[in-house]
């Protein structure tokens, strides 16, 4: 019998008699090598600053204030018992940068390190300017030097009662306000003269000052510290208070009732670190450069498990070391599967839960293969195009993983339902079948990722575009490629009696018969978890994506308790060319210094510091200054602003050492609009203030922002001259931005997702109102979990913030398909009723299957060290299981009410094609002429099925009596049955 049906794409053969399915397996083996080697030169990159896009204002900005203080990677060192005498310092810096010689050559260090900032070095330019070293102690404190441990002196009282003092006072401070304190013994040694040259004058003069100033402080007892001492103010106030009235218990010995406290303090410098900053090629490979810090503290004679170490570098290395083992974690036994690799974990549970899907070895091998190689193929597109790895874009893998074995599983299951016997028939009916349902569902997943370039932040815009490409090449790959590998693994498909099913049938009956109250239920659990948004937070700090037991967690708190804040804020003070002839320059110093000062006062400042604390600012005094006097300290004082003005003005070499404080542009740069000079005219004075804060604190940084810029506008006010302004920067407005962008780009990216959505909706169902009705069980599991999530007081970071999309894109692939043999039942004549119950009978078993390999694949992220892999993964768990539950409930009960009939009446007000369309119900009647057996086989079919899965065989009883006998080469009647296909 001649073959009347259109041949597919995987038909068709070459001239030479290949068919097409050898030509896609040659073409994927060709891609193979260069996707290899496209892989070998994938490169983690993860950095704060550059998340917002370059045209973003506050990004401007950044950019702005780091061409006029051109900013270094800089690493905050410190260890336990350093102090700001510790002779380990210096040894330190001589390790890292080297030592200079008498010839002024310097002899060892390492290539990766520029320089080493001790605070030491701050103070010794201080007192060049004639600043008491009492005053540059201070100055310096909360940057390079902290208040250490609370030094308590006993009275002779206290130190008569010995061992059961100490016993008392952490008795105090454990049951009275709850503070694991704990003794401790710190020393602040005498600066030794070992090294130093007779005539380096500079040298000495620092030595002999802070052998004055460690001399002058009090002698104490004990030295006391707990967790957070600095960093609870109220508390440790209330402490000192209740420290100082404890006194001795009234057991009639000659210390009853006396104080045993006689004062409790801080020493400023008890506390020190080291600032590092890294060349160019330190920068470059930031992990070398890191352990070569530690290196240097070890010979130093520093146990590396007391070294602390903060820092944007650090943080950035900590972050592609935990992105690193997520994908494989040495540290754990290989038996320790989610622990040593939670990626693998998600690939064995992918594995394992398609082989129980689609019960065939066979199967689950091409299934996979196939996953592997669309994963290869979608991550080899970021370095081939100039991109590189970012700790959002390092969880794109597993999610293509899992889509594309879900789609696959789509297709094995189209290719269960094919009933043709023969092995290559089967495959190209199941192909054919596919391809409408999936493509659909391809489409709306391409478009909740494609959203995300809706984002204004460079990672989510990069997850976007990269993801929503690797949907394409998924659908591709498993539409043509898969096909191709079963037409050369030929296997024929199980009969349809393994098939069927019936529990789905009863759950949809039951659904039609409570549909009222299992939608109101649906919609008010909606309403009640969407109240929660009311408490919608965002976090884009990147030390909150570590665990709190983390090495770089347990050193940022320490450095930023015992020591400084870790990130800075700076607030750029601009004096123009009129404010300078008409102020002199240490009057504006003084300005700056006023500033500094009121900043310093902040609660979440820990230190400030300009090129005014390297000035000496006094006021002539006229009481107790000579007229002589007076006339010296402003002629000292104007030729030294003179020199610097010059110095800055000249550049270059010249400015070396002040140039990170204040800067002379020679031209205009514009915030807003050309022409505006918004930020700075030529040959305006650039003044930078950097404020240190901390970044695990729950500040608010809009507040912070928003003090600082208070407090600039306040004191620059009082200058009169229309040509000051400033402007607040730096890391802190950055993150600041970052969370406003995280809502943003959550809102704007969902909304569009689920505006074009929608418009699929409406054009698949062919009815505006049902497009749009049908969309609420899609934004129910959003809803929901992101609403919990809100309740719980969890905040959304990037992670979290890209799952609204994806799963958006995700859920309504299950609707598509519930509607799809929704639509095809009742335009065959079945009730609304029972179309509902038995549209969830065919697609409800591939449904929940393709949800559990999605889910449970995710959900195995849960063990990942960093944070925000970790919530990707629970939270796309969620957010597919709570759509599961809305495609099988609630929209089950919107179908069985007035939606049900809204798409009945659009369907049959359509004129039914000659053949059934792609995803029909009824069994398409196949007469299989066979020369050498009288009469026909007729053989029920369900070649157009939808990918969620199998239904059960309609009957076929009515249709007998419409076809007509044949022999030999006679054909049938097609008039009475359109749904045949020979």
């Amino acid at each position: 019998m001649a073959d009347s049906r259109t041949k597919i794409f995987l038909e068709k053969r070459d001239p030479w008699g290949h068919g097409v399915a050898l030509w896609i397996i040659a073409a994927v083996a060709l891609l193979l090598p260069l996707t290899i080697w496209s892989l070998g030169h994938i490169r983690l990159h993860n950095d704060v600053a550059g998340w917002l896009p370059k045209n973003d204002p506050q990004s401007r900005i950044l950019s702005w204030y780091q061409r006029q203080f051109p900013s270094e990677d800089r690493i905050l060192v410190s260890w336990d018992t350093a102090s700001l005498t510790d002779p380990r310092l210096q040894k330190f810096a001589e390790e890292l940068a080297g030592r200079t010689l008498p010839s002024g050559r310097t002899e060892g260090g390492s290539p990766l390190i520029e320089d080493v900032v001790l605070p030491q070095d701050l103070i010794s330019r201080m007192l060049d300017r004639d600043v008491a070293a009492e005053t540059a102690v201070r100055r310096i404190e909360g940057v390079l030097t902290g208040l250490g441990p609370l030094q308590i002196r006993l009275t002779d009282a206290g130190r008569m009662r010995g061992e059961y003092m100490q016993t008392e006072i952490l008795h105090l401070a454990r049951e009275e306000f709850g503070l694991e304190a704990s003794f401790v013994s710190r020393t602040m040694p005498l600066p030794s003269s070992a090294g130093l040259e007779l005539e380096d004058s500079k040298a000495w003069k620092l030595h002999d000052s802070l052998t004055e100033y460690v001399q002058s402080q009090p002698l104490h007892d004990l030295q006391l510290t707990w967790p957070q001492i600095h960093s609870q103010p109220e508390t440790l106030t209330a402490f000192r208070k209740a420290l100082l009235q404890l006194s001795a218990p009234a057991s009639g010995t000659q210390t009853s009732g006396k104080t045993c406290v006689e004062d409790a303090f801080f020493v400023s410098g008890s506390m020190a670190a080291v600032a590092v900053v890294l060349s160019e090629s330190g920068g470059a490979d930031r992990d070398a450069a890191i352990n070569a810090i530690r290196s240097a503290a070890v010979a130093a004679g520093v146990d590396d498990a007391e070294l602390h170490l903060g820092g944007q570098p650090v943080a950035s290395v900590a972050l592609n070391q935990a992105v690193r083992r997520a994908g494989w974690n040495p540290a754990f036994s290989i038996w320790n599967v989610p622990q040593r690799s939670p990626m693998l974990l998600s690939a064995i549970v992918v594995i394992v839960t398609s082989f129980l899907m689609l019960r065939s070895v066979r199967l689950a091998i091409l299934v996979q293969v196939v996953a592997l190689i669309a994963v290869a193929v979608s991550v080899s597109l970021v370095p081939l195009t100039g991109g590189t790895l970012n700790m959002v874009l390092v969880v794109m893998p597993t999610l293509l993983a899992v889509l594309t074995t879900s789609a696959a599983i789509h297709l094995a299951n189209y290719w269960k339902h094919s009933a043709v016997a023969d092995p290559s028939r089967s495959v190209f009916r199941a192909a054919k079948t596919a391809w409408l349902p999936c493509a659909l569902a391809s489409a709306t997943t391409a478009i909740g990722l494609a959203s995300l370039l809706a984002s204004n932040l460079v990672p989510v815009r990069d997850f976007g575009i990269y993801s929503a490409a690797g949907c394409v090449i998924s659908f591709l790959l498993v539409l043509y490629f898969l096909p191709a590998l079963m037409l050369y693994w030929p296997k024929a498909p199980p009969p349809e009696s393994e098939l069927r099913t019936g529990h789905w049938n009863i759950l949809g009956h039951w659904i039609v018969r409570h549909r009222h109250a299992v939608a109101i239920w649906c919609v008010v659990s909606t309403v009640a978890c969407g109240y929660g948004l009311v408490h919608f937070r965002t976090e884009t700090k990147v030390i909150r994506y570590f665990p709190t037991d983390s090495r770089l967690v347990q050193d940022y708190a320490y450095l930023e308790d015992n020591l400084s804040g870790v990130v800075s804020i700076d607030t750029i003070v601009r004096f123009d060319r009129q404010t300078q002839d008409e102020v002199s320059f240490i009057e504006r110093a003084r300005k700056v210094m006023e500033i500094q000062q009121d900043i310093r006062q902040h609660a979440e400042v820990s230190g400030v510091l300009s090129l005014a604390s390297f000035l000496d600012l006094r006021q002539p005094d006229v009481e107790n200054m000579s007229a002589l006097q007076r006339m010296k300290l402003n002629k000292s004082q104007n030729e030294m602003g003179r020199r610097i003005h010059e110095r800055v003005a000249a550049g270059g070499a010249e400015a070396e050492g002040i140039s990170s404080f204040i800067a002379i542009p020679r031209e205009a740069t514009d915030l807003t609009v050309p022409g505006d000079h918004g930020l700075n005219a030529a040959g305006d004075e650039l003044w930078r203030i950097t404020a240190q804060t901390a970044i695990m604190s729950d500040a608010n940084y809009s507040q912070l922002t928003a003090d600082m810029d208070r407090i600039a506008s306040r004191h620059l006010s009082l200058v009169g001259s229309p040509g000051t302004g400033h402007v607040v920067t730096g890391l802190i407005p950055v993150f600041l931005r970052t969370q406003q962008a995280v809502l943003e780009s959550l809102i704007r990216s969902f909304g569009m997702a689920f505006v074009l959505i929608a418009v699929v909706m409406m054009v698949v169902l062919k009815s505006p109102r049902a497009g749009v009705v049908t969309m609420l069980p899609n934004l129910m599991p959003v809803v929901m979990v992101f609403g919990l999530l809100s309740w719980a007081g969890l905040r959304v970071d990037m992670g979290t913030m890209i799952t609204a999309s994806v799963a958006l894109g995700i859920a309504v692939d299950g609707t598509l398909h519930l509607l799809t043999w929704f639509q095809e039942l009742v335009k065959r004549g079945r009730s609304v009723p029972d179309a509902v119950a038995e549209a969830l009978e065919n697609c409800g078993p591939a449904m929940w299957q393709t949800s559990a390999a999605i889910g449970l694949g995710m959900l195995t992220l849960l063990g990942a060290e960093l944070l925000l892999i970790s919530r990707f993964g629970w939270m796309l768990a969620a957010l597919i299981f709570a759509a599961l539950a809305a495609d099988v409930i609630f929209l089950p009960a919107l179908l069985a009410g007035p939606l049900g009939y809204i798409i009945q009446k659009s369907v049959t007000a359509t004129p039914e094609p000659a053949e059934a369309p792609a995803a029909g119900n009824d069994a398409t009647l196949t007469a299989e002429v066979d020369d050498s057996v009288e009469g026909i086989c007729i053989s029920g079919t369900q070649s157009q099925r939808s990918p969620r899965g199998a239904g059960s065989r309609p009957d076929l009883r009515p249709h007998l009596d419409e076809i007509s006998s044949v022999r030999g080469g006679r054909s049938l009647d097609r008039t009475a049955t359109p749904g045949i296909d020979d």
